[in-house]
């Protein structure tokens, strides 16, 4: 039976992500996210190398958030190595949510010397990846460390060994063709501090061994991908769960931006233009406000 068009349009763009834990010394997290990548692309008009940076980003953003201890926890990462694409942001929830956008999503580059998708010239090096959890507290924690590539992957492992002191393997991958993800998805290995050096060998051998990752999830599940190269360590899985491309956006925030305009800025605009127009740069819904829109506003 065909699906009629009003069922696509409330299908929601989820996709799996999958976690193992090998002898309680290390933590193998992978996710599969073509869908949330598509999403990504269909909502910006990404180019292939700004859906692949961007795409990178969102993946390793969706294992991140799985790691938040509430699902109200909350992380923002910013990317800006001063390349032509400009600042990556992508935002991610304990309830397996991200979404994110690029400064200049049509930027294009150039292939690189292996005939792959130049990300680390359209992202630059020159500059830091920052990570800002609100946790609930009264200060979000922020850490910051500078960019080594601008690939995406590497900057990551970079940023958990010096800003968290997190030992961990990083491998992301993304693969654009005519404008469309054909697969994407990422491996986040974490070293526990009670992992023994023989055990951790083995590991490092198998993530240097894991090249090209967005073939390895062609029609590949993350469960796939983790028994294929962990296999042989007998790892028990022990997550299984959907994370999705999502927007938060509403109407009630968009309000609170409007009213910290100020009385007098939003009726000024209003005597310009004629209404005030909002757009949320995640997910590209617009929020207009009339005249009366304004006089509700203000006079609750």
């Amino acid at each position: 039976m065909k699906k009629s068009s009003l069922g696509l349009l409330r299908e929601k763009i989820m996709s799996i992500l999958t976690k193992a834990i090998i002898d309680n010394q290390i933590v193998v997290t992978a996710v599969e996210t073509k869908d949330i990548v598509n999403k990504a692309i269909k909502l910006h008009g990404l180019s292939p190398v700004a859906a692949a940076a961007l795409g990178r980003t969102l993946t390793m953003a969706a294992m991140m958030g799985k790691e938040l201890k509430n699902e109200s926890d909350y992380l923002t990462i910013k990317i800006n190595g001063g390349g032509p694409l400009g600042q990556i942001t992508v935002c991610a929830d304990g309830k397996g949510n991200v979404k994110g956008m690029v400064d200049n999503p049509v930027v294009e580059t150039s292939l690189n010397a292996n005939g792959h998708l130049a990300v680390g010239e359209a992202v630059g090096s020159n500059g830091s990846l920052t990570v800002i959890k609100d946790l609930g507290m009264k200060q979000p924690y922020v850490g910051s460390s500078k960019l080594v590539s601008g690939e995406i992957a590497q900057d990551f492992a970079y940023y958990f060994a010096t800003s968290e002191q997190q030992p961990c393997g990083v491998t992301l991958g993304v693969g654009v063709s005519k404008k469309m993800c054909t697969s994407a998805g990422g491996v986040f290995v974490q070293v526990m501090p009670n992992c023994s050096e023989e055990l951790l060998s083995k590991v490092e051998t198998v993530m240097y061994a894991m090249d090209e990752m967005s073939y390895q999830f062609d029609h590949s599940t993350a469960r796939e991908v983790i028994t294929r190269f962990f296999g042989q360590f007998d790892p028990q899985f022990t997550e299984n769960s959907e994370v999705r491309y999502k927007c938060g956006c509403s109407k009630r925030k968009i309000n609170r931006v409007v009213k910290s305009l100020g009385k007098d800025e939003a009726q000024s605009i209003i005597d310009e233009v004629g209404q005030i127009e909002v757009c949320c740069h995640f997910c590209n819904k617009k929020y207009v406000y009339t005249q009366e829109d304004v006089d509700k506003l203000f006079n609750k």
